[in-house]
């Protein structure tokens, strides 16, 4: 029988098996990339995969014969890549997720950016308001006087004032000038002198009252000339031996100096009131040393004198004064304070302005002068200027309260410096008591005390004064007739002579007038 010739099958009209690739095979476990990183146990069954249509198929090989062996049929196995599980390859993301990753880290910056801002702002804008300053109020009762005339006869004799040529003097203390010249300037201001004398007379300059908050007088440059005339008055009556006058305008000076002392509506004041015992002190040392007055007249002008002393209590006051001052300039009306005493008349607040925060500034000065009052009472603060804690603080020029700083630091200056001189005020004023006992028991007892301690067995002191450098009695020298001070720098140097007496402030000394010599060994 003969069968129909069949022709041979050729790859592609066999069927697909599983995992053959043209002709090899491999294994359907090998090619599934996420069966390899199963757990064991956990493989996946299998599942034909769909191939792509096979390639074109080469020409079938001739079919081998009985004569000729088949020749060896090469396949081409194709290489498929084997590639990294899943879990190991890096994932391109999309354009969009790209995009918008990009837009929340630029939203991101700019809240940053915007919150920082808002930060620094709050920071130069904010001012919170000022804490309790009871302790700095004024304690003192308001004058109720509807009107009062101290101010304006104040006026008046500084209006009265002639000037006179003090450069040609060359800064000489009066009972050094000649004595036409002595005479030309007292006589050319008699009506200013009598002024003066007619204001030392009211019995009460109301130091209370607002009037004195319409007008900084104390401000007048015109000031140091009168105090200088006051001085060349008691030389010029001293010249004509008239010693008691001599003294009164001495003692004027002093009582002009504790008047001025009790107004703190204005811190000059209380400058010009140190100034006036200076004087005073030095035109005393001078008469004193040369003075033939009796006992009697001695004592009552030491005890005017020690009367008009400048003592801390009232400083510590002034202070608070000088607080309220200062919180009236920055606030104005808000201060709380009565609107007649606003310095000057002026109801205006500062006006704001940038980098300058008005309750930030008056904390400053609330912590300034509550340390001031504080130091005030310690002996080292009259060695020099108050330090304040925060001199060191806000230097630097752009900060959230730069201007308000500067404006503080400025205005503080006036302050700082007034516990020193109080104390160097104070030191003179002790030195001029002690004098005025020493001359005293020379007047009485015609001889020198042998030492201070002698004065007060002799009544001529109630206490022996103390140096306020030391608080330990001041040094006295009998040979060469000097009481002193240590001074500001706390070193005894055995006396120092100045003219004007007490002149240096560290080695303030007086002359007794009258010297014992020593023996010699």
């Amino acid at each position: 029988m003969i069968r129909p010739h069949t022709p041979p099958e050729t790859p592609a009209d066999k069927p697909a098996r599983s995992g053959e690739a043209g002709g090899a095979w491999s294994s359907p476990w090998e090619l599934d990339l996420e069966w390899l990183d199963a757990p064991p146990g956990k493989k996946r069954p299998y599942v034909e995969e769909k191939r792509p249509p096979a390639p074109q198929e080469r020409k079938a090989a001739p079919r081998p014969t009985m004569e000729t062996p088949p020749p060896a049929v090469v396949e081409e196995v194709p290489v498929v890549p084997r590639q990294a599980p899943p879990s190991r390859l890096v994932k391109k993301k999309p354009a969009h997720a790209v995009e918008r990753e990009a837009s929340w880290s630029t939203l991101a910056i700019l809240s940053m950016g915007l919150l920082a801002l808002v930060f620094i702002t709050w920071l130069y804008v904010d001012d919170q308001a000022p804490g309790l300053d009871k302790d700095l109020l004024l304690n003192r009762p308001v004058d109720q006087a509807v009107t009062i005339q101290t101010p304006d006869k104040l006026r008046k004799f500084l209006n009265a004032l002639v000037p006179y040529d003090s450069t040609r003097l060359n800064g000489k203390p009066p009972w050094l000038w000649d004595t036409p010249t002595l005479s030309r300037v007292v006589q050319s201001n008699g009506i200013a002198l009598d002024n003066l004398r007619d204001l030392l007379e009211d019995a009460d300059w109301h130091p209370t009252h607002a009037a004195w908050h319409a007008e900084d007088l104390c401000m007048d440059p015109r000031w140091h000339q009168m105090l200088v005339l006051k001085q060349a008055e008691a030389a010029y009556l001293s010249r004509r031996m008239q010693e008691e006058a001599a003294f009164t305008a001495a003692i004027d000076l002093a009582e002009l100096g504790w008047r001025l002392e009790q107004i703190w509506a204005w811190p000059s004041c209380y400058q010009r009131s140190l100034e006036a015992q200076k004087l005073a002190a030095q035109t005393l040392a001078d008469l004193l040393r040369q003075t033939k007055l009796p006992e009697a007249a001695l004592r009552q002008f030491q005890r005017q004198f020690s009367v008009c002393q400048p003592t801390t209590e009232v400083l510590q006051g002034a202070m608070n004064a000088f607080y309220v001052h200062e919180k009236k300039l920055i606030l104005g009306p808000k201060s709380g304070e009565n609107l007649d005493t606003m310095p000057g008349g002026v109801q205006l607040r500062r006006p704001g302005r940038l980098f300058f925060k008005p309750y930030e500034t008056l904390q400053h000065f609330a912590t300034a002068f509550r340390e001031i009052k504080t130091e005030a009472q310690t002996p080292l603060v009259l060695t020099a200027e108050v330090r304040l804690k925060d001199d060191a603080a806000g230097e630097a020029s752009y900060q959230p309260n730069s201007a308000g700083m500067a404006y503080y630091r400025q205005r503080m200056k006036t302050y700082t410096s007034l516990p020193a001189e109080l104390g160097l005020s104070r030191t003179r004023g002790n030195l001029i008591i002690t004098l005025f006992a020493v001359r005293r028991c020379i007047a009485e007892k015609k001889t020198l005390p042998a030492s201070l301690e002698q004065l007060r067995t002799f009544n001529f002191l109630l206490d022996v004064p103390v140096d306020p450098y030391t608080g330990a009695p001041l040094q006295y020298s009998l040979a060469r007739g000097l009481i002193w001070s240590v001074g500001n720098d706390l070193k005894s140097a055995n006396g120092a002579a100045t003219e004007p007496p007490m002149n240096d402030p560290a080695e303030p000394t007086v002359e007794l007038g009258i010297a014992v010599a020593g023996v010699a060994k």
